[in-house]
Formats: structure tokens, sequence, C-alpha cells
């Protein structure tokens, strides 16, 4: 066997020179030659409880054998479908109580699209179409999920084929030129999506999209608590739906079952996905508010006409409705008990030369590498600082998560750590010194 038939994604491509790994437990990736990787990057934050939950593979060979893999939702329902809606209902905040299951994170936010503009419709509000969302963000790789993306690496060669919604400033307090308190400057920041809405026309704004914490675009950014404060606030005035992309974020990552609990705010959508099934079983949703989905009740003749072959499947319902188990109160504690021995860890690096920034929210830190500490001076994009740091952590055993942009959508390095809330603290420790001395050697080879 080998990568000739196989079309890998990003720079790899076709034919590809690539590690094979054979197998993973726990938080880590056994590669063919037997050598263990930390997956400190849990694939791409979706490995939140680790390669060893238990009885998963029981459950999908009695899911196929005795039950049903696959029904059309429009026309059938089954017990793992409604079992996960009603586990949803009760773990999501507020009145997040209904769910509608797609197959990816992508799915979910052109769904949501799709929802709004139905929602906007029966409530007669025709005019309400544009979405605003934020650079240096992330939302999905399909048409409508990259025009809402703010991600200029990943836009710029699709740019002809993307809607041209607005984008206002991340939540990136490290970048701010605002003054004041950091609670004076978060608000200040969230005012951006009010002077979007009226140079748009409040009458034409049909959502704000944001990630509660900033995700492979700037990682783990977040702002102050009054940031999301003032958008809920905003987007009740204007009547703007505000959509939460927990696609990343929810599910224990950031010390909390979804990342807008940190905030104290509820959205009126939450796209979820990746950590919903722990990444055992493609499986994603759009969950909605209870005055969202009362327009759409059946019962009223009204539908939501959308939807996707595998959607709702009943095999990655009853993964995810098994995963969510798995979800306690201790686990999601022990995640961010490690996230704050991984962040005391990485201290040392804070008086490093190419070290900007160390950012944490639960078990989600990010690195951005400067070449000027005092200037916040961005390396020249040529340098690939952000692919060396990743190699050399690589070659040492180490999978993080690497990205570039973070500036201003061209320059700007950094690394991701998120590694599965179950990680063992030798492993914490192992992943902070492979950093540490990855950081070390990529300076000497550039300075």
């Amino acid at each position: 066997m080998g990568t000739e038939n196989v079309f890998y994604k990003w720079g790899s491509g076709v034919g590809a020179d690539l590690p094979n790994i054979k197998s993973a437990h726990d938080e880590f990736l056994v590669a063919q030659n037997g050598d263990e990787i930390i997956d400190a990057a849990s694939a791409a934050v979706v490995i939140n409880l680790g390669h060893s939950v238990p009885g998963v593979g029981e459950l999908m060979k009695k899911q196929v054998e005795d039950g049903v893999a696959l029904v059309m939702t429009s026309n059938f329902t089954s017990d793992p479908l409604e079992e996960l809606a009603e586990k949803l209902a009760e773990m999501t905040p507020g009145d997040l109580n209904t769910s509608f299951f797609v197959s990816s994170g992508s799915q979910t936010v052109d769904s949501a699209m799709k929802l709004v503009r139905r929602y906007h419709q029966e409530n007669g509000d025709e005019q309400k179409t544009t979405f605003i969302s934020r650079w240096q963000s992330y939302h999905g790789a399909t048409i409508g999920a990259l025009s809402l993306t703010g991600n200029t690496h990943r836009r710029s060669q699709y740019k002809p084929l993307l809607k041209n919604y607005p984008h206002i400033p991340p939540a990136y307090p490290y970048r701010w030129e605002y003054e004041g308190s950091p609670e004076e400057q978060a608000i200040q920041a969230a005012q951006e999506l009010e002077t979007a809405i009226q140079q748009e026309g409040p009458e034409t704004v049909a959502a704000f999209v944001a990630e509660p914490v900033s995700g492979s675009s700037v990682p783990a950014a977040h702002p102050h608590p009054a940031y999301f404060k003032e958008i809920r606030r905003i987007c009740d005035e204007y009547n703007v739906v505000f959509i939460a992309d927990e696609i990343m974020t929810g599910f224990g990552r950031t010390g909390e079952m979804f990342g807008m609990e940190n905030f104290g705010v509820v959205p009126d959508i939450m796209v979820i996905g990746k950590g919903l099934s722990s990444g055992y079983s493609p499986i994603s949703g759009v969950v909605v508010n209870d005055e969202i989905a009362a327009q759409f009740d059946s019962r009223k003749g009204s539908s939501f006409a959308h939807g996707f072959t595998y959607a709702g499947n009943p095999l990655s319902a009853a993964v995810a409705s098994h995963v969510l188990d798995y979800y306690t109160d201790e686990v999601i504690e022990q995640g961010q008990a490690r996230g704050d021995q991984l962040r005391e860890r990485l201290g040392a690096l804070e008086d490093h030369p190419i070290v900007g920034d160390i950012r944490q929210k639960g078990l989600m830190l990010g690195v951005e590498f400067v070449a000027d500490t005092a200037t916040k001076e961005p390396f020249d994009p040529e340098l690939k600082v952000y692919k060396r740091v990743y190699n050399e952590a690589l070659d040492r055993g180490v999978y993080t998560f690497p990205g570039r942009g973070s500036a201003d959508g061209t320059r700007g390095d950094h690394i991701m750590m998120a590694p599965p809330l179950i990680t063992g603290e030798d492993s914490i420790d192992q992943i902070a010194d492979v950093v540490s001395e990855s950081v070390e050697v990529v300076y000497d080879q550039i300075t």
C-alpha cells in the first residue's frame, strides 16, 4: 500500500510522505514503526476524551446488527436520535433545547445560516440576509462557512466564490489598541458589531457569528466577559440572531461544558461538533432556542427544507449519545487542571525573545511567536516559524496544531495545544518540555 491513490488535504496533496498511524490509545498515537506520539492537538481539537473511550466498538456493532445504521430524517425517526437530542437539551445552557443534526462542523454553519434565513422569513423580515462575523476566525470549509471565516489563508484561493459578508475585528486582547481597563476595552471591541450593523442597515442584518474562544486562527484568544454581554445586548436591540460557534470549544474544552458558559451569556443558536462524538463517528449539530424552534413546529405546518443524506443517522447518534455520558464533572475538572498545569510549565517561555503571548482557556492553549516582543512585530512569513516549531515538536514525539496569519491575516505565527481532557500529568510535562525545546531550537535557527 502507498499514498499515490490518496488525495490528502492542505499542503500534503497526492502521494504525500506522511507518518502512518496504526493505532491509538488514551492521549497517544502509535506509528507504524511503533513510536508513540502524544496527541497534543486531539486531532483537530476533536478527541476530547482520548482514544480509549470504553464500549464504543461494542455499541457500533450492536447498532448495526440489532438496530439500523441509516434512515432519512425527513421521513423517519429513531431512538438514538431522540435520546441524543434529549441529552443535549439537558446539557446546553438556557433554552437551547432543540437540535438539528448533520455530519460536520462546516455543515452545521451552513445549516445555521439557512435556518436563520428561514426564521426571519417566518417573522416577515425578508430583508435580513446579511451575516456578520470576525476576522481571524474559522467557521468551516464549505462556501457558506468559508464566507463567514476570517482566516485569510483559508479564504484567498476561493475568494471569487465567497459571499462578501462584513467582518469585524477579532476578540484578541493581545493586539487590541483600545484604551482603558480590560472591561472597557472589551466593550469597545464588542461595539464594533453595532457600528457594522448600522453601516449595513439594521433591517438587513440576520445574524452575528463568533467563536467563544478563538480556535486555530488565534488560538485560545478570549475577551473579558463584558465583551459577550455587550454582544448580547446589541443582538437583542437590533433583532440579530447570535450564533456561537462551539464546534471547537464545546464539551469541556474550555473548562466549562460549553465555551459561552465562561462568559455568562446564552446565544440564540450554538453550532456543535468535534467533541460531540470525540471523533468516533462523524456528527455535528445546530442547537436552537425555543423561540426559533417554535417557528418550525410541524404541527403548525412549518418545516425546514434542508438536509444531508447522512444527517442524524442512528449509528452516529448512538455513538454520540454514548460518548456524552463520559463528559462528567470530574473529567471537565481534570481537563481544567491539566490546562493549568501546562500553562504553568510553559511559563518559562514568557520571557523568551520570540514568544509574544501565551494564552489559555481550560485545556486550550496558544503560543504566539513574534520577531520583537516589545513592538509585537510578527516574523517575515517566509521564515515559516510556526511550521518550524511544529516540525521540531513532532520530531520529538509531540503533535501540536500550527497556524499562521494571526496578526493581520498574512503575518503572525502560532501553535495551539489542546490535548485530550484525560491526558496524564507526565504527558503534560512532556508536551511542555518538547515545545519549550522546539522553540529554543527554532530561535537558534533564525537568529
